[in-house]
Protein backbone atom coordinates (compact mmCIF):
# COMPACT_ATOMS: atom_id res chain seq x y z
CA UNK A 1 0.00 0.00 0.00
CA UNK A 2 2.70 2.48 1.03
CA UNK A 3 4.72 1.58 -2.09
CA UNK A 4 1.76 2.51 -4.33
CA UNK A 5 1.33 5.83 -2.49
CA UNK A 6 5.05 6.58 -2.91
CA UNK A 7 4.83 5.82 -6.64
CA UNK A 8 1.85 8.15 -7.11
CA UNK A 9 3.63 10.94 -5.21
CA UNK A 10 6.79 10.59 -7.36
CA UNK A 11 4.69 10.81 -10.52
CA UNK A 12 2.94 13.92 -9.23
CA UNK A 13 6.29 15.50 -8.40
CA UNK A 14 7.59 14.70 -11.87
CA UNK A 15 4.53 16.19 -13.58
CA UNK A 16 4.33 19.23 -11.38
CA UNK A 17 5.66 22.54 -12.77
CA UNK A 18 9.13 23.63 -11.74
CA UNK A 19 9.56 26.00 -8.89
CA UNK A 20 8.94 29.63 -9.81
CA UNK A 21 10.32 31.27 -6.71
CA UNK A 22 11.77 34.72 -7.48
CA UNK A 23 15.55 34.81 -7.62
CA UNK A 24 17.16 37.03 -5.01
CA UNK A 25 20.20 38.11 -7.10
CA UNK A 26 22.42 38.77 -4.10
CA UNK A 27 25.72 40.32 -5.13
CA UNK A 28 28.64 38.86 -3.18
CA UNK A 29 31.04 41.15 -1.30
CA UNK A 30 33.17 43.05 -1.82
CA UNK A 31 30.73 45.10 -3.81
CA UNK A 32 32.32 47.29 -6.44
CA UNK A 33 30.40 50.23 -7.83
CA UNK A 34 28.60 49.16 -10.97
CA UNK A 35 29.62 45.47 -10.64
CA UNK A 36 27.66 42.49 -9.33
CA UNK A 37 29.44 39.23 -8.52
CA UNK A 38 27.06 36.29 -8.28
CA UNK A 39 28.47 33.27 -6.45
CA UNK A 40 27.27 29.66 -6.12
CA UNK A 41 24.24 30.18 -8.36
CA UNK A 42 22.56 27.02 -9.63
CA UNK A 43 20.01 27.03 -12.45
CA UNK A 44 18.76 23.78 -13.98
CA UNK A 45 16.82 23.19 -17.19
CA UNK A 46 13.58 22.63 -15.30
CA UNK A 47 13.88 25.83 -13.30
CA UNK A 48 11.69 28.78 -14.24
CA UNK A 49 13.21 31.99 -12.97
CA UNK A 50 10.78 34.79 -12.21
CA UNK A 51 11.69 38.42 -12.89
CA UNK A 52 13.10 40.39 -10.00
CA UNK A 53 10.89 42.92 -8.35
CA UNK A 54 13.45 45.71 -8.45
CA UNK A 55 15.84 46.28 -11.37
CA UNK A 56 19.52 47.00 -10.73
CA UNK A 57 21.69 49.72 -12.22
CA UNK A 58 24.85 47.56 -12.27
CA UNK A 59 26.78 47.61 -15.56
CA UNK A 60 28.77 44.39 -15.09
CA UNK A 61 27.66 40.92 -13.93
CA UNK A 62 30.04 38.01 -13.35
CA UNK A 63 29.31 34.46 -12.20
CA UNK A 64 31.73 32.58 -9.96
CA UNK A 65 31.53 28.99 -8.73
CA UNK A 66 28.11 28.62 -10.35
CA UNK A 67 26.26 25.99 -12.38
CA UNK A 68 23.98 27.33 -15.12
CA UNK A 69 22.27 25.02 -17.59
CA UNK A 70 20.97 28.10 -19.41
CA UNK A 71 20.83 31.87 -19.05
CA UNK A 72 17.31 32.96 -17.96
CA UNK A 73 15.67 35.97 -19.58
CA UNK A 74 14.93 37.28 -16.11
CA UNK A 75 18.68 37.83 -15.61
CA UNK A 76 18.75 40.55 -18.24
CA UNK A 77 15.49 42.00 -16.93
CA UNK A 78 17.15 42.45 -13.54
CA UNK A 79 20.08 44.37 -15.11
CA UNK A 80 18.55 46.56 -17.85
CA UNK A 81 21.74 48.66 -18.21
CA UNK A 82 24.09 45.66 -18.41
CA UNK A 83 27.23 46.23 -20.51
CA UNK A 84 29.46 43.28 -19.54
CA UNK A 85 28.42 39.67 -18.87
CA UNK A 86 30.95 37.14 -17.60
CA UNK A 87 29.64 33.57 -17.56
CA UNK A 88 32.83 31.59 -18.09
CA UNK A 89 33.20 28.09 -16.61
CA UNK A 90 29.63 27.80 -15.38
CA UNK A 91 28.71 24.56 -17.19
CA UNK A 92 26.48 26.36 -19.69
CA UNK A 93 24.92 23.79 -22.03
CA UNK A 94 22.83 25.84 -24.41
CA UNK A 95 21.90 29.32 -25.53
CA UNK A 96 18.35 30.45 -26.24
CA UNK A 97 17.16 32.44 -29.25
CA UNK A 98 17.51 36.12 -28.45
CA UNK A 99 19.54 35.36 -25.31
CA UNK A 100 21.67 38.50 -25.71
CA UNK A 101 19.13 40.61 -27.61
CA UNK A 102 18.36 42.53 -24.42
CA UNK A 103 19.50 44.75 -22.97
CA UNK A 104 20.49 46.88 -25.95
CA UNK A 105 23.35 48.32 -23.88
CA UNK A 106 25.27 45.00 -23.86
CA UNK A 107 28.86 45.45 -25.14
CA UNK A 108 30.90 42.47 -23.93
CA UNK A 109 29.87 38.80 -23.64
CA UNK A 110 32.16 36.07 -22.28
CA UNK A 111 30.68 32.55 -22.21
CA UNK A 112 34.01 30.74 -22.76
CA UNK A 113 34.91 27.32 -21.29
CA UNK A 114 31.40 25.87 -21.33
CA UNK A 115 29.51 23.15 -23.22
CA UNK A 116 27.59 25.17 -25.81
CA UNK A 117 27.17 23.16 -29.01
CA UNK A 118 25.34 25.65 -31.25
CA UNK A 119 24.60 29.34 -31.62
CA UNK A 120 20.97 30.16 -32.54
CA UNK A 121 20.76 32.54 -35.50
CA UNK A 122 19.19 35.30 -33.42
CA UNK A 123 21.19 34.71 -30.24
CA UNK A 124 22.70 38.22 -30.30
CA UNK A 125 19.61 39.97 -31.62
CA UNK A 126 20.39 43.21 -33.44
CA UNK A 127 23.59 43.56 -31.33
CA UNK A 128 23.85 47.22 -32.19
CA UNK A 129 26.31 47.94 -29.35
CA UNK A 130 28.07 44.57 -29.01
CA UNK A 131 31.87 44.97 -29.19
CA UNK A 132 33.41 41.75 -27.80
CA UNK A 133 32.21 38.14 -28.14
CA UNK A 134 34.13 35.29 -26.51
CA UNK A 135 32.77 31.77 -27.07
CA UNK A 136 36.15 30.01 -26.88
CA UNK A 137 36.51 26.49 -25.46
CA UNK A 138 33.00 25.29 -26.18
CA UNK A 139 31.68 22.55 -28.48
CA UNK A 140 30.71 24.50 -31.58
CA UNK A 141 31.01 22.65 -34.90
CA UNK A 142 29.56 25.24 -37.27
CA UNK A 143 29.75 29.00 -37.35
CA UNK A 144 27.31 30.37 -39.92
CA UNK A 145 28.12 34.02 -39.29
CA UNK A 146 24.50 35.10 -39.60
CA UNK A 147 24.53 35.48 -35.82
CA UNK A 148 26.68 38.58 -36.33
CA UNK A 149 24.55 40.37 -38.92
CA UNK A 150 23.96 43.83 -37.60
CA UNK A 151 26.89 43.80 -35.15
CA UNK A 152 28.37 46.90 -36.71
CA UNK A 153 30.43 47.82 -33.64
CA UNK A 154 31.96 44.37 -33.08
CA UNK A 155 35.72 44.65 -32.52
CA UNK A 156 36.77 41.19 -31.29
CA UNK A 157 35.50 37.67 -31.99
CA UNK A 158 36.98 34.62 -30.24
CA UNK A 159 35.80 31.15 -31.30
CA UNK A 160 39.07 29.33 -30.54
CA UNK A 161 39.33 25.81 -29.10
CA UNK A 162 35.99 24.55 -30.34
CA UNK A 163 35.30 21.77 -32.84
CA UNK A 164 34.67 24.00 -35.84
CA UNK A 165 34.86 22.34 -39.24
CA UNK A 166 33.10 25.20 -41.01
CA UNK A 167 33.49 28.94 -40.55
CA UNK A 168 31.50 31.27 -42.80
CA UNK A 169 33.56 34.40 -43.38
CA UNK A 170 31.09 36.19 -45.66
CA UNK A 171 29.07 38.04 -42.96
CA UNK A 172 32.34 39.37 -41.52
CA UNK A 173 33.14 41.27 -44.71
CA UNK A 174 30.74 44.10 -43.81
CA UNK A 175 31.89 44.47 -40.19
CA UNK A 176 34.12 47.51 -40.57
CA UNK A 177 35.01 47.80 -36.88
CA UNK A 178 36.09 44.15 -36.53
CA UNK A 179 39.80 44.16 -35.67
CA UNK A 180 40.58 40.69 -34.29
CA UNK A 181 39.39 37.17 -35.03
CA UNK A 182 40.72 34.13 -33.14
CA UNK A 183 39.73 30.70 -34.46
CA UNK A 184 42.81 28.79 -33.38
CA UNK A 185 42.67 25.13 -32.32
CA UNK A 186 39.79 24.07 -34.55
CA UNK A 187 39.38 21.91 -37.67
CA UNK A 188 38.80 24.62 -40.30
CA UNK A 189 40.22 23.74 -43.74
CA UNK A 190 40.00 27.07 -45.60
CA UNK A 191 40.42 30.67 -44.56
CA UNK A 192 39.09 33.84 -46.19
CA UNK A 193 40.65 37.12 -45.11
CA UNK A 194 38.01 39.86 -44.64
CA UNK A 195 38.80 43.34 -45.84
CA UNK A 196 38.74 45.21 -42.52
CA UNK A 197 40.14 42.71 -39.99
CA UNK A 198 43.55 43.70 -38.62
CA UNK A 199 44.55 40.55 -36.73
CA UNK A 200 43.75 36.89 -37.41
CA UNK A 201 44.93 34.02 -35.21
CA UNK A 202 44.18 30.68 -36.89
CA UNK A 203 46.96 28.43 -35.67
CA UNK A 204 46.52 24.68 -35.27
CA UNK A 205 43.76 24.07 -37.81
CA UNK A 206 43.66 22.11 -41.08
CA UNK A 207 43.96 25.18 -43.30
CA UNK A 208 45.36 24.32 -46.73
CA UNK A 209 44.19 27.38 -48.64
CA UNK A 210 44.12 31.15 -48.11
CA UNK A 211 41.60 33.24 -50.04
CA UNK A 212 40.37 36.80 -50.12
CA UNK A 213 38.06 39.08 -52.06
CA UNK A 214 39.63 39.52 -55.49
CA UNK A 215 37.64 42.69 -56.12
CA UNK A 216 39.17 44.45 -53.13
CA UNK A 217 42.56 46.11 -53.38
CA UNK A 218 43.11 47.53 -49.90
CA UNK A 219 43.17 45.24 -46.86
CA UNK A 220 43.72 46.25 -43.25
CA UNK A 221 45.34 42.99 -42.10
CA UNK A 222 48.45 43.60 -39.98
CA UNK A 223 49.05 40.38 -38.03
CA UNK A 224 48.50 36.83 -39.25
CA UNK A 225 49.21 33.60 -37.37
CA UNK A 226 48.46 30.49 -39.44
CA UNK A 227 51.10 28.29 -37.84
CA UNK A 228 50.57 24.53 -37.51
CA UNK A 229 48.39 24.17 -40.59
CA UNK A 230 48.75 22.54 -44.02
CA UNK A 231 49.67 25.46 -46.25
CA UNK A 232 51.82 24.74 -49.29
CA UNK A 233 51.18 28.03 -51.10
CA UNK A 234 50.92 31.52 -49.60
CA UNK A 235 50.88 33.70 -52.72
CA UNK A 236 47.70 35.40 -51.44
CA UNK A 237 49.82 37.22 -48.85
CA UNK A 238 51.18 39.53 -51.55
CA UNK A 239 47.91 41.49 -51.37
CA UNK A 240 48.34 42.56 -47.74
CA UNK A 241 50.59 45.61 -47.76
CA UNK A 242 50.01 46.58 -44.11
CA UNK A 243 51.43 43.41 -42.56
CA UNK A 244 53.74 43.71 -39.55
CA UNK A 245 53.84 40.12 -38.21
CA UNK A 246 53.48 36.85 -40.15
CA UNK A 247 53.74 33.37 -38.63
CA UNK A 248 53.83 30.54 -41.19
CA UNK A 249 55.71 28.04 -39.04
CA UNK A 250 54.84 24.33 -39.01
CA UNK A 251 53.29 24.25 -42.47
CA UNK A 252 54.17 22.49 -45.74
CA UNK A 253 56.10 25.14 -47.67
CA UNK A 254 58.80 23.80 -50.01
CA UNK A 255 60.18 27.03 -51.42
CA UNK A 256 59.64 30.74 -50.93
CA UNK A 257 60.23 33.93 -52.89
CA UNK A 258 60.98 36.88 -50.63
CA UNK A 259 59.64 39.12 -53.41
CA UNK A 260 56.22 38.07 -52.11
CA UNK A 261 56.64 40.51 -49.22
CA UNK A 262 58.14 43.42 -51.14
CA UNK A 263 55.13 45.75 -50.64
CA UNK A 264 54.97 45.14 -46.86
CA UNK A 265 57.10 48.08 -45.84
CA UNK A 266 56.05 47.73 -42.19
CA UNK A 267 56.82 44.01 -41.87
CA UNK A 268 58.87 43.34 -38.74
CA UNK A 269 58.70 39.61 -38.01
CA UNK A 270 58.53 36.68 -40.43
CA UNK A 271 58.42 33.16 -38.99
CA UNK A 272 59.03 30.35 -41.50
CA UNK A 273 60.39 27.76 -39.08
CA UNK A 274 59.57 24.04 -39.22
CA UNK A 275 58.57 23.80 -42.88
CA UNK A 276 60.23 21.80 -45.69
CA UNK A 277 61.83 24.81 -47.38
CA UNK A 278 64.89 23.77 -49.39
CA UNK A 279 65.19 26.89 -51.60
CA UNK A 280 64.56 30.61 -51.16
CA UNK A 281 64.81 33.31 -53.81
CA UNK A 282 64.33 37.04 -54.23
CA UNK A 283 62.61 37.97 -57.50
CA UNK A 284 62.08 41.64 -56.69
CA UNK A 285 64.86 43.49 -54.87
CA UNK A 286 63.21 45.62 -52.19
CA UNK A 287 64.95 44.76 -48.90
CA UNK A 288 62.67 44.95 -45.88
CA UNK A 289 63.81 46.40 -42.56
CA UNK A 290 62.90 43.27 -40.64
CA UNK A 291 63.62 42.67 -36.99
CA UNK A 292 63.38 38.86 -37.14
CA UNK A 293 63.39 36.19 -39.85
CA UNK A 294 63.15 32.60 -38.62
CA UNK A 295 64.21 29.98 -41.19
CA UNK A 296 65.25 27.39 -38.65
CA UNK A 297 64.36 23.70 -38.90
CA UNK A 298 64.00 23.59 -42.67
CA UNK A 299 65.99 21.87 -45.45
CA UNK A 300 68.14 24.69 -46.77
CA UNK A 301 71.54 23.70 -48.17
CA UNK A 302 72.75 27.02 -49.59
CA UNK A 303 71.92 30.68 -49.01
CA UNK A 304 73.54 33.04 -51.49
CA UNK A 305 73.66 36.83 -51.32
CA UNK A 306 71.35 37.07 -54.34
CA UNK A 307 68.74 34.71 -52.95
CA UNK A 308 68.70 36.34 -49.51
CA UNK A 309 68.66 39.92 -50.84
CA UNK A 310 65.00 40.37 -49.86
CA UNK A 311 65.82 39.89 -46.17
CA UNK A 312 69.30 41.42 -46.21
CA UNK A 313 68.27 44.21 -43.81
CA UNK A 314 67.20 41.82 -41.06
CA UNK A 315 68.49 42.26 -37.50
CA UNK A 316 68.06 38.69 -36.19
CA UNK A 317 68.36 35.74 -38.57
CA UNK A 318 67.68 32.17 -37.41
CA UNK A 319 69.23 29.49 -39.66
CA UNK A 320 69.85 26.71 -37.16
CA UNK A 321 68.92 23.08 -37.83
CA UNK A 322 69.02 23.05 -41.61
CA UNK A 323 71.46 21.27 -43.96
CA UNK A 324 73.49 24.35 -44.83
CA UNK A 325 76.91 23.90 -46.37
CA UNK A 326 77.18 27.43 -47.74
CA UNK A 327 76.15 30.86 -46.45
CA UNK A 328 77.43 33.74 -48.55
CA UNK A 329 78.68 36.57 -46.37
CA UNK A 330 80.57 39.25 -48.26
CA UNK A 331 83.67 40.97 -46.91
CA UNK A 332 82.74 42.80 -43.74
CA UNK A 333 79.25 41.28 -43.95
CA UNK A 334 78.19 44.16 -46.17
CA UNK A 335 75.36 42.10 -47.64
CA UNK A 336 73.73 42.11 -44.16
CA UNK A 337 74.11 45.78 -43.15
CA UNK A 338 71.80 45.62 -40.05
CA UNK A 339 72.50 42.11 -38.81
CA UNK A 340 73.04 41.81 -35.04
CA UNK A 341 72.52 38.09 -34.39
CA UNK A 342 72.46 34.88 -36.44
CA UNK A 343 72.09 31.23 -35.39
CA UNK A 344 74.09 28.70 -37.43
CA UNK A 345 74.23 25.54 -35.31
CA UNK A 346 72.82 22.21 -36.43
CA UNK A 347 74.01 22.40 -40.05
CA UNK A 348 76.51 20.54 -42.32
CA UNK A 349 79.34 23.05 -42.34
CA UNK A 350 82.86 22.40 -43.57
CA UNK A 351 85.21 23.82 -40.92
CA UNK A 352 87.03 26.12 -43.32
CA UNK A 353 83.72 27.57 -44.58
CA UNK A 354 82.22 28.28 -41.17
CA UNK A 355 85.48 29.77 -39.87
CA UNK A 356 85.65 32.26 -42.75
CA UNK A 357 81.93 33.07 -42.40
CA UNK A 358 82.20 33.79 -38.68
CA UNK A 359 85.34 35.84 -39.25
CA UNK A 360 83.41 38.20 -41.53
CA UNK A 361 80.49 38.37 -39.10
CA UNK A 362 82.83 39.24 -36.23
CA UNK A 363 84.01 42.32 -38.11
CA UNK A 364 80.49 43.70 -37.47
CA UNK A 365 80.37 42.28 -33.93
CA UNK A 366 77.50 39.98 -34.89
CA UNK A 367 76.46 37.54 -32.15
CA UNK A 368 76.53 33.87 -33.20
CA UNK A 369 74.93 31.95 -30.31
CA UNK A 370 75.16 28.17 -30.32
CA UNK A 371 73.55 25.40 -28.32
CA UNK A 372 75.78 22.62 -29.64
CA UNK A 373 77.51 20.87 -26.76
CA UNK A 374 78.34 17.61 -28.53
CA UNK A 375 79.07 16.84 -32.16
CA UNK A 376 78.54 13.68 -34.22
CA UNK A 377 81.51 11.29 -34.61
CA UNK A 378 82.60 12.78 -37.96
CA UNK A 379 82.52 16.38 -36.70
CA UNK A 380 84.63 18.64 -34.54
CA UNK A 381 83.90 21.96 -32.80
CA UNK A 382 85.24 25.14 -34.35
CA UNK A 383 84.11 28.62 -33.31
CA UNK A 384 81.54 26.96 -31.05
CA UNK A 385 79.89 25.12 -33.94
CA UNK A 386 80.08 21.53 -35.15
CA UNK A 387 81.73 21.13 -38.54
CA UNK A 388 83.55 18.56 -40.67
CA UNK A 389 87.28 18.90 -41.15
CA UNK A 390 87.47 18.28 -44.90
CA UNK A 391 90.82 19.99 -45.35
CA UNK A 392 89.27 22.52 -47.74
CA UNK A 393 86.09 24.44 -48.31
CA UNK A 394 83.00 22.73 -49.58
CA UNK A 395 83.21 24.50 -52.95
CA UNK A 396 86.85 23.46 -53.39
CA UNK A 397 85.95 19.89 -52.49
CA UNK A 398 83.21 19.75 -55.10
CA UNK A 399 85.57 21.19 -57.75
CA UNK A 400 88.29 18.69 -56.81
CA UNK A 401 85.91 15.76 -57.09
CA UNK A 402 84.75 16.99 -60.48
CA UNK A 403 88.34 17.25 -61.75
CA UNK A 404 89.19 13.76 -60.51
CA UNK A 405 86.11 12.36 -62.17
CA UNK A 406 87.13 13.96 -65.50
CA UNK A 407 90.65 12.54 -65.20
CA UNK A 408 89.34 9.06 -64.48
CA UNK A 409 87.04 9.13 -67.48
CA UNK A 410 89.87 10.29 -69.75
CA UNK A 411 92.44 7.78 -68.50
CA UNK A 412 90.05 4.84 -68.75
CA UNK A 413 89.20 5.72 -72.37
CA UNK A 414 92.60 6.39 -74.06
CA UNK A 415 95.67 4.66 -72.54
CA UNK A 416 94.18 1.21 -72.17
CA UNK A 417 93.11 1.08 -75.84
CA UNK A 418 96.52 2.05 -77.24
CA UNK A 419 98.32 -0.34 -74.94
CA UNK A 420 96.12 -3.30 -75.91
CA UNK A 421 96.66 -2.43 -79.60
CA UNK A 422 100.45 -2.39 -79.15
CA UNK A 423 100.47 -5.66 -77.25
CA UNK A 424 98.28 -7.30 -79.88
CA UNK A 425 100.62 -6.24 -82.69
CA UNK A 426 103.68 -7.60 -80.88
CA UNK A 427 101.96 -10.86 -80.06
CA UNK A 428 101.00 -11.26 -83.71
CA UNK A 429 104.61 -10.79 -84.79
CA UNK A 430 105.76 -13.59 -82.50
CA UNK A 431 102.97 -16.01 -83.45
CA UNK A 432 103.10 -15.56 -87.28
CA UNK A 433 104.85 -18.61 -89.01
CA UNK A 434 108.02 -17.77 -91.05
CA UNK A 435 108.76 -18.79 -94.63
CA UNK A 436 110.60 -22.10 -95.16
CA UNK A 437 113.31 -20.24 -96.99
CA UNK A 438 113.93 -18.04 -93.98
CA UNK A 439 116.29 -19.32 -91.36
CA UNK A 440 114.66 -19.92 -87.96
CA UNK A 441 115.70 -17.17 -85.60
CA UNK A 442 118.24 -18.15 -83.05
CA UNK A 443 117.58 -17.75 -79.30
CA UNK A 444 119.48 -14.49 -79.12
CA UNK A 445 117.17 -13.10 -81.88
CA UNK A 446 114.00 -14.06 -79.87
CA UNK A 447 115.14 -12.29 -76.72
CA UNK A 448 114.25 -8.71 -77.83
CA UNK A 449 110.71 -9.77 -78.84
CA UNK A 450 110.17 -11.64 -75.60
CA UNK A 451 111.51 -8.70 -73.67
CA UNK A 452 109.14 -6.30 -75.46
CA UNK A 453 106.20 -8.61 -74.75
CA UNK A 454 107.04 -8.79 -71.07
CA UNK A 455 107.47 -5.02 -70.97
CA UNK A 456 104.03 -4.56 -72.52
CA UNK A 457 102.54 -6.99 -70.02
CA UNK A 458 104.16 -5.04 -67.22
CA UNK A 459 102.66 -1.82 -68.61
CA UNK A 460 99.25 -3.46 -68.71
CA UNK A 461 99.64 -4.59 -65.12
CA UNK A 462 100.71 -1.09 -64.07
CA UNK A 463 97.80 0.53 -65.89
CA UNK A 464 95.41 -2.03 -64.43
CA UNK A 465 96.67 -1.19 -60.96
CA UNK A 466 96.38 2.55 -61.62
CA UNK A 467 92.89 2.06 -63.01
CA UNK A 468 91.89 0.13 -59.91
CA UNK A 469 93.28 2.93 -57.74
CA UNK A 470 91.44 5.57 -59.76
CA UNK A 471 88.25 3.56 -59.63
CA UNK A 472 88.58 3.33 -55.86
CA UNK A 473 89.12 7.10 -55.75
CA UNK A 474 86.08 7.58 -57.98
CA UNK A 475 83.99 5.35 -55.72
CA UNK A 476 85.10 7.34 -52.67
CA UNK A 477 84.30 10.62 -54.43
CA UNK A 478 80.89 9.32 -55.43
CA UNK A 479 80.20 8.22 -51.86
CA UNK A 480 81.21 11.65 -50.55
CA UNK A 481 79.00 13.40 -53.08
CA UNK A 482 76.19 10.99 -52.28
CA UNK A 483 76.58 11.76 -48.58
CA UNK A 484 76.43 15.49 -49.24
CA UNK A 485 73.39 15.16 -51.47
CA UNK A 486 71.48 12.42 -49.69
CA UNK A 487 68.92 14.96 -48.47
CA UNK A 488 67.88 15.60 -52.08
CA UNK A 489 67.82 11.98 -53.20
CA UNK A 490 64.12 11.65 -52.63
CA UNK A 491 63.19 14.84 -54.48
CA UNK A 492 61.65 15.22 -57.92
CA UNK A 493 61.45 18.23 -60.20
CA UNK A 494 58.46 20.36 -60.93
CA UNK A 495 57.74 23.78 -62.38
CA UNK A 496 56.60 26.61 -60.13
CA UNK A 497 53.43 27.87 -61.82
CA UNK A 498 53.96 31.40 -60.55
CA UNK A 499 57.64 32.02 -61.28
CA UNK A 500 58.21 29.47 -64.06
CA UNK A 501 61.28 28.17 -62.25
CA UNK A 502 62.12 24.51 -62.04
CA UNK A 503 62.32 23.43 -58.41
CA UNK A 504 62.77 20.20 -56.51
CA UNK A 505 60.06 18.92 -54.23
CA UNK A 506 59.94 16.07 -51.83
Amino acid sequence: MWQQVALVLSILVTLSPAATTPWTYNCAPPVKPGTCLLKAVKIQDKDVIQPAATPSSDLEVCFEGSQLDYLPEALFGKFPKLETLGASRVGLKKLLAGNFAKPATLKRVDISSNYVGALPDSVFGTCVNLEVINVAENRLQLFNGVELIGCGKLRSLNVSSNRLIYFNWDPLVDLRQLEEVDLSDNLVGEMVVPKYVKKIVARNNHIHKLRTDRESFIFMLEQLDVSRNRLGNVDTLARFAKMTHIDLSYNRLLSLDFGLFRHMRGLRELNLAHNNIFAVTTSALKPLTLELVDLSNNELTRLSAVDSAGISSVERLLLNNNYLVSLEVTKGATNFPRIRSVTLDGNDWACRDIESTIAELKTKKVAVPSSEAKCSPNQIIREGLCCRDLGSSFEELVLLKAEKLAEIQQSSATPSTSTIKSVTQKAATVATPQSTTTNRPTKPDLDPTTSALKQAEAQIATLTSEKATLQATLAKAQNDIKALGEKLARCKSTVNQRTGQTVLID
